[in-house]
Formats: structure tokens, C-alpha cells, sequence
């Protein structure tokens, strides 16, 4: 009986290991016939859906270990074109079904896996005539939907097509991008991570995109959120610092409109001067039809400083970004803007400044301060000097210039300042400059080196009182004859000047009779080298 048994039981294996094998025969005969049949609906779906012309190289439905489906180069070309990139392009995709839902002409995935994707965004202007598009959307009313629940992306790239001739196409690269329940008929969640070259750091974003525009890609409306953290400014030439910014943006892919704010805490220019907190908030326009960003007032803080600024970025093809601002710092900190151009534990003068400038900033990759265009103008209201010995001097001048030079209760040292000015290649050149404390006016024309420091200016020294009236007892009396030789334009006196050496040792200079009588005086910007020598 039991070798019966046995031989029954053997006899079941083999039949069900026949038909095992008759099965998956069956199957995989089923699968290469369906295989052609999914292939030619996706075409299909995908070219009435994008309005392309679709070309799927390779698509196979395996069994084992359980039913999946994955294709191989799948590209899109919008309305058939070949003279501009694909609008998509998937190197590989995969996900899993059942034999049922692959059957059912109405089509629920769980989760599709891609690799490498490219998303081109044709120029704007591409959209076909009216009967042409009423005869897509009458093709798609009858369309089997396709729902997707989860689509895992692991590196993508995100193009747009310029306008112009000649302009370089932006690229977003994204990695990690996942999206959740996709229906191209309805917006749909995203998140992923960008990474941004310059400056190196990855961003986070989310958000909802859709619903897709198949006439008109580049308008597919898109909104959402991001994160920036800690990135270097170092491959900037010529600037440091670790920025983070924070913001939201929104609008159709081919003109995003972005908001946000950023934090430098540890802005400088790159061994210039000293770091000092940057803070800002923006809104722009990135427009992907000719690669420019436009900037919208942006409002920073430099120090305590408010500085507000508006102009556009530009893409220069094969060279980088040109950036053009129009800046106005109408309540800003004279010693705010010093600490970035002098690096010293005090600054050299404090005091409210006005500022207007445009700046210009070519691509190339020169350091900031060499390649940076500023063309402006400058007025500083009662500055207050940080060197004691040069506020001595000042009150000093100030006391002489009103003809009271022993009156030690008269004379001030604080000064106003004004000038216009243009900045190329690290140095300063001013066309007008203006300095003045009570009873005296200075006058300059001359340039300024923001890297080393030197100075080389001339001018006049306009004062209220007479030249005799500048001196006490015997000189004061002999000079009276030569009053009306200095006595010009309505001014007590008025005397040629120099300003040469540095910023750290200026050297003034005042011409009398055919001789110049030069002094140097200490200013206070080395105090911190000097505090350092043993």
C-alpha cells in the first residue's frame, strides 16, 4: 500500500511539474504576443497625450519572479520635430503589474522606476494650428487613462530651448525626483533634489506640478517650495562666505517667478576687507526663453545697511553670467561699506551714507573686485573719525580755517563727504570728490586702489578765513600782504593740495609759495596690525 501511494504521488509531481512548465510555456508565448500589443498602446497613449511623435526601441514583460515590465529608449519628438532635441527622453523604465492590469484597457501602476530622463522644453511658439489641435484633443477623449501612483526618477534633466540665436539652454538637474499620483490631466506632487553648480550645494525642493500643457510644454504651471543650506561662495573669485537661502516659486516652466531670502553671515570680499552679515530678499523672473533672470527690487542688508537693487542676470553663451543693477542705499552705514574694502578692528570713519550706483559685473573668471563695474555717487553726513591723532587734525584745521586757531573750544572734526566716482579693475576713480569740516572745503579729483591701498589725489583747500588769519603774532602779520594772492571764488583762502600714500599712512600735502609742506598721518585702518607686532 505504501508503494502505492508512493507511486500516485510521483506520478502527481510530474503531471504538476508538466503542467508548471506547460504554464509558463504558455505565459511566456502570452507575454512576447503582449509584449508587441503594450508596445504599439503606449506609443499610442504617449503620442496623443504629449502631441509627439513617439518611438519606444525596446519593451519587455517578464514572468519571473513575478510579472514586470521595463523599456528601453523611449524618446518623444513634439509634433514629429528633428531639428531641436526630444521633448523627452528615458533611458529605462520598469515597474510591476499584474497579467490582468496589463490586459485591462484602463491601466493603475503602483510604482515606475526611471533612469536618466530629459525633458526639453521646445521654444515657445510651437503650438499647432487650431484644427490640428482640436483633431488631438478629439483622439484623446477616447484615450484609456494610465493612472501612476509613485514615479522614482534617479537623475534628471530639465532643458529649455531659447528664443535666441546663440543663447546656451537652462538646465535644472534633478536627482531623487519622486511623483505622486501622476495624471498629466490634473496637477500632481513632486520632490527631489537639485544640485546647483555654482555655488556648489544641493537644493531641496516639493511641490505640485501640472497639469501638463501638450500644446504649449514650456507653459505647464508649476509651484513650490526650497531649501539652500551652507553653500560655499568660495568658487566665486574674489568673494567668500557660506550662503542659505529659503523661498518659493511658481508660474509656467518657460518664466518661473521666484521669492525668497538669503543668509551670508560671513560675507567679504576675498582678502580685501573683513566679513560682514549679508542678508537679502528677492523676487526675480527666470526666463527660460532667452536664459535671463530678471531681478525684481531686491531688498539686503549689508550690516545694519539697507540696500536695495534691480536689474537682470544674463546667460552669455560659453562665458557665464552678466549681471547689471541699478543699487540705492539711501539710509546705509558709511562703515559698513569700508569693512568690505579695509580690513581693520575699527572702521575708518562711521556715519549715515547715500549711495547710487549701477554695477556691472562681466562673466569671466576674474575675481569679483577685478572684474566688478560700479559708476555712482556718494554723500556721508558728519562722519566721525576712528583715528584720535587724525581727529586732531581735523579739529585743527577746522580751528585754523575759521581764523580761530587758538581757540581750543573751536574746531570739529566731523566732516561731510560726497562724490561721484567709478570703480574698474580695483580702483576707484574719482571725478568729483568733496570733503569737508567747519570752516574748510576740500575739493579732489585722483583714484584709489581697493586691493593695495594707495592713494593719489589733487585738488584745493578752500578756506573760510584769510591765510593771515590762520597763524598768530609775527607770522600772522607778515602774511597779510599776501591775502588777496590766496583769496579765489569768494573763499578766505585757497590752497593746492595732495593726497598720497596709503589708506593706512595717508600723506597730505599743501602747496605755499611754490613749496609743498607734506605730513603723515596715522588713520586707524592698521591698528589690528599694529596690535598684533610683538
Amino acid at each position: 500500500m505504501p508503494r502505492k501511494t508512493n507511486r500516485l504521488w510521483m506520478i502527481a509531481a510530474v503531471c504538476v511539474f508538466v503542467l508548471a512548465i506547460v504554464g509558463f510555456a504558455y505565459l511566456s508565448h502570452r507575454a512576447r504576443l503582449l509584449e508587441s500589443v503594450l508596445k504599439k498602446q503606449v506609443e499610442q497613449e504617449l503620442s496623443a497625450r504629449f502631441q509627439s511623435q513617439v518611438e519606444l526601441r525596446r519593451l519587455q514583460i517578464h514572468i519571473f519572479p513575478r510579472i514586470g515590465v521595463s523599456g528601453e529608449d523611449l524618446t518623444m519628438r513634439h509634433h514629429g520635430r528633428t531639428d531641436i532635441p526630444p521633448l523627452i527622453r528615458i533611458e529605462r523604465f520598469s515597474f510591476s503589474s499584474s497579467l490582468i492590469g496589463l490586459l485591462r484597457p484602463a491601466k493603475h501602476i503602483a510604482v515606475v522606476h526611471v533612469d536618466n530622463m530629459q525633458v526639453t522644453l521646445p521654444p515657445r511658439g510651437e503650438k499647432k494650428q487650431l484644427e490640428d489641435m482640436e483633431k488631438k484633443e478629439e483622439a484623446t477623449v477616447d484615450l484609456p487613462k494610465t493612472i501612476l501612483d509613485k514615479v522614482i526618477c534617479r537623475d534628471a534633466d530639465i532643458f529649455t530651448t531659447p528664443t535666441k540665436p546663440g543663447k546656451e539652454p537652462l538646465d535644472w538637474q534633478v536627482h531623487d525626483l519622486v511623483l505622486d499620483n501622476v495624471d498629466f490631466d490634473k496637477p500632481f506632487a513632486f520632490r527631489g533634489t537639485l544640485t546647483n553648480a555654482k555655488p556648489v550645494g544641493e537644493i531641496a525642493t516639493r511641490g505640485q506640478f501640472g497639469p501638463w500643457d501638450a500644446s504649449e510644454p514650456g507653459d505647464t504651471p508649476v509651484a513650490g517650495e526650497y531649501e539652500f543650506k551652507n553653500a560655499d561662495l568660495g568658487p566665486f573669485p574674489g568673494i567668500s562666505g557660506k550662503l542659505s537661502s529659503t523661498g518659493q516659486f511658481n508660474g509656467p516652466l518657460n518664466e518661473l517667478r521666484a521669492k525668497g531670502t538669503t543668509e551670508t553671515p560671513d560675507f567679504s570680499l576675498d582678502r580685501v576687507g573683513k566679513p560682514v552679515p549679508l542678508h537679502t530678499e528677492f523676487e526675480a523672473t527666470v526666463d527660460g526663453t532667452n536664459g535671463d533672470t530678471v531681478l525684481h527690487p531686491v531688498r539686503a542688508i549689508l550690516g545694519k545697511s539697507p540696500i536695495y537693487a534691480e536689474g537682470k542676470v544674463v546667460l552669455v553663451p560659453k562665458q557665464g553670467h552678466l549681471i547689471a543693477l541699478d543699487v540705492s542705499a539711501p539710509k546705509g552705514r558709511i562703515e559698513d561699506m569700508l569693512n568690505l574694502a579695509i580690513n581693520s578692528e575699527k572702521p575708518l570713519m562711521t556715519g549715515p551714507v547715500k549711495l547710487k550706483a549701477k554695477l556691472t559685473v562681466p562673466p569671466g573668471k576674474a575675481k569679483a573686485i577685478e572684474k566688478l563695474v560700479l559708476d555712482g555717487t556718494f554723500g556721508v553726513e558728519d562722519a566721525k573719525w576712528s583715528s584720535p591723532e587724525l581727529r586732531e587734525k581735523l579739529e585743527s584745521l577746522s580751528r585754523h580755517a575759521q581764523g580761530k586757531p587758538e581757540d581750543e573750544d573751536v574746531g570739529s572734526s566731523l566732516s561731510d563727504l560726497k562724490g561721484t566716482f567709478h570703480l574698474e579693475n580695483g580702483v576707484i576713480e574719482f571725478q568729483s570728490l568733496t570733503f569737508g569740516v567747519e570752516g574748510a572745503l576740500i575739493d579732489l579729483a585722483g583714484k584709489y586702489d581697493v586691493r593695495g591701498g594707495a592713494l593719489d589725489f589733487h585738488g584745493h583747500l578752500r578756506l573760510k578765513a584769510k591765510l593771515s588769519q590762520t597763524m598768530t603774532g609775527a607770522k600772522s602779520f607778515f602774511l597779510k600782504a599776501f591775502d588777496p594772492f590766496f583769496s579765489k571764488g569768494g573763499a578766505g583762502t585757497e590752497l593746492p593740495i595732495t593726497i598720497s600714500g596709503t589708506r593706512e599712512k595717508p600723506v597730505f600735502g599743501v602747496s605755499v609759495f611754490h613749496k609743498t609742506i607734506k605730513k603723515e598721518v596715522k588713520t586707524g585702518a592698521d591698528d589690528k596690525k599694529m596690535e598684533q607686532k610683538p
